[in-house]
């Protein structure tokens, strides 16, 4: 008898739904709307025909589209001959949109004609089964309005579904894409799952769509869980291609020829050249959450942004709650602090590393505070309102986008979390790319350069080494290791040097950021102790100076060193290197006065020739050193 009488409430409802429409709103922008309903025409339909839904249209909800309104068809509502009218006003911070309904009875029931109007334009009802599209502005940023009807209207059970959507979702200043010491950079998990495993459909299609979206001024993105092969490489990378991102690693832990476990899913994009490419698969994996079936691990990549160097690390740590989950992650997190560290990239150079962590504050097992142990992050400023990158519970950030302080400091770094949507038909029903929302990481550096080092000069010359820079620093200049009292500036230099000079330089820059002023509600959870200070002590290393008589003890027209000659000299156009020796290789290098090193190769025979033409007239140094040991010669430039 129980189940006879459930069957019987939901034949009820069914039959109810037949004759019923709802209205859906998927809201794509970055404010949310109040909803108003009003109910007109030549009858006034009784309330317990028609259902307000939610009274507040969010932005970015991670939804197929929020309920707004439904309405009765039958003619129990709206009786043959009459017709109602039901505005839906979507109420903005500065502008209101109207989705309108008329709904006529007719023999058996109605039609319904539906449509949008706003204060910039106007358009007139429809009641087909197509996309129908208008281009607006809302608050002074321009949207896009799409709509059609879900399903026919057989029964009288169509359903509508309206989006607004942001053009484009996101915005980068073009002076931050010009600018080497600004990146921008982007970690996005975008589930693409092996052999359909489990996650979202459409991968091809996302993979296809995605790129579009991405901002033209987007320097890096980091993907992972894109370990599907045929997507990922058929979509995926053309489209990225296509978008200007010409240069990508590999797949991190591509897998051999027996699939199992698949790869590591993380792949990193540039539009900025990659020098450099490394990765690392991690030791440990959580049996619980089914992380062994991947290859996870830490890609990296050097990427050359107009002659600034930046090294980005991008990782998918594994998931789960089990005891072994969480042994793997603590695992994971100390061989990500070792493998930046076994790279040895220079203190002044700027480490980003982020990606899936899957540890978030705002967890009961400790993972995030055992990761700022351990990796000893700069933690960004959040900034935006999105809440969550995963699902709508407050504070659940789990993908990052982390600074490192044992390195170049930023200057600001910020975190944006945003929702990838989009309105192609084919993603209509589904509508996301992914089941994380992504994140933007902003980085802005200080523009820090060295000038001198590695530099051979006789005594009584005169060299600077510098330090230049439009931020805010100190200085402290050391020789061998030692501080050099009231050396303080950001040059120093040497006036008619002396032998006694000779030594290693370097200069200790120090600045000092302040994190966690910004007042998003998350830097509540990011900063529960309030404002931190990162002091930034970046070590600039300039080599060896080497101030040496015996070099300047040779006259232009004589030749005291016989295994290096030069001719002629002085010279213009031409320098012939002959070598006393010949098929002996070695590295041939040519100074200036100051010091810098103007050109460099690998030689292998008797001698050379230089192209010296374009060479400023004034005295340089030839260096040849090979086994046979260091030789010098000086030559003249007019």
């Amino acid at each position: 008898m129980r189940l006879i009488f459930s069957l019987l409430i939901v034949a009820g409802f069914a039959s109810q739904a037949l004759s019923q429409s709802t209205i859906f709103v998927r809201n794509s922008t970055w404010q949310d709307f109040d909803v108003a309903v009003t109910q007109s025409g030549t009858l006034t339909v009784a309330t317990e025909e028609w259902e307000v839904g939610d009274s507040l249209v969010r932005g970015w909800l991670e939804t197929t589209g929020q309920e707004v309104l439904t309405v009765n068809r039958s003619n129990t509502a709206v009786p043959e001959g009459d017709t109602a009218f039901y505005d839906i006003d979507l109420i903005g911070e500065f502008n209101t949109l109207t989705i309108k309904l008329r709904v006529a009875g007719v023999i058996g029931g109605s039609t319904m004609d539906f449509t949008i109007a706003g204060d910039l334009f106007s358009v007139p009802f429809f009641n087909d089964d197509v996309f129908h599209e208008i281009q607006t502005t809302l608050a002074g940023k321009d949207v896009m309005l799409k709509f059609k009807a879900d399903n026919d209207d057989s029964n009288m059970d169509r359903n509508v579904r309206f989006a607004i959507h942001d053009l484009p979702i996101y915005e980068i200043d073009q002076t931050d894409f010009e600018n080497p010491n600004v990146v921008n950079a982007m970690y996005y998990n975008i589930q693409m799952i092996t052999f359909g495993i489990s996650g979202m459909p459409q991968a091809d299609d996302r993979g296809a769509l995605l790129p579009a979206q991405i901002s033209p001024y987007q320097d890096v993105v980091v993907f992972s869980e894109v370990f599907d092969d045929v997507p990922r490489e058929e979509d995926l990378v053309p489209a990225m291609e296509a978008a200007g991102f010409p240069y990508r690693t590999e797949i991190l832990n591509a897998a051999g020829l027996i699939p199992i476990p698949t790869n590591g899913g993380v792949m990193i994009f540039s539009r900025w050249p990659i020098e450099v490419e490394d990765e690392i698969d991690f030791a440990e994996c959580g049996q619980a959450a089914q992380d062994c079936l991947a290859n996870k691990g830490v890609k990296y990549a050097k990427v050359n942004k107009l002659g600034k160097f930046y090294h980005i690390f991008g990782t998918h740590m594994d998931a789960g709650g089990q005891e072994d989950d969480i042994f793997a992650r603590r695992t994971q997190m100390a061989e990500i602090r070792d493998f930046i560290s076994d790279l040895e990239i220079p203190e002044g150079e700027a480490v980003i590393f982020g990606g899936d962590f899957n540890t978030e504050p705002t967890g009961s097992d400790m993972d995030y505070r055992a990761f700022l142990d351990t990796m000893n992050p700069i933690i960004p400023e959040h900034i935006g309102f999105y809440e969550s990158n995963f699902n709508d519970d407050f504070g659940l950030i789990i993908d990052h986008a982390w600074g490192d302080r044992t390195h170049l400091v930023p200057t600001t770094i910020t975190n944006e979390v945003i929702t990838m949507r989009s309105l192609d038909p084919v993603l209509w029903d589904l509508s996301e790319f992914s089941d994380h929302r992504c994140i933007l990481g902003r980085y802005m550096y200080p523009d820090i350069a060295k000038t001198g080092g590695d530099t051979l000069i006789c005594p009584g010359e005169n060299l600077t080494l510098s330090i230049t820079t439009s931020y805010p620093v100190t200085y402290q200049w050391s020789k061998d290791g030692v501080e050099l009292v009231g050396e303080t500036n950001s040059e120093l230099q040497f006036i008619s040097a002396l032998e006694s000079q000779s030594g290693e330089y370097s200069c200790l820059v120090s600045y000092d950021v302040l994190y966690g002023t910004a007042t998003d509600s998350l830097n509540a959870w990011f900063y529960p102790e309030g404002p931190e200070t990162v002091e930034a002590r970046l070590n600039y290393e300039f080599g060896d100076v080497e101030i040496d008589q015996a070099l300047c003890e040779v006259g232009l027209g004589e030749y005291k060193n016989a295994f290096i000659q030069l001719h002629p000299n002085p010279a213009s156009n031409r320098l012939f290197i002959n070598l006393a020796e010949s098929n002996l290789a070695g590295d041939l290098s040519v100074f200036d006065t100051s010091g810098k090193r103007v050109y460099q190769s690998v030689i292998q025979g008797a001698g050379a020739v230089l192209n010296i033409s374009e060479y400023d007239s004034g005295l340089y140094l030839v260096e040849f050193n090979s086994e046979k040991g260091l030789f010098h010669q000086r030559f003249v430039v007019y």
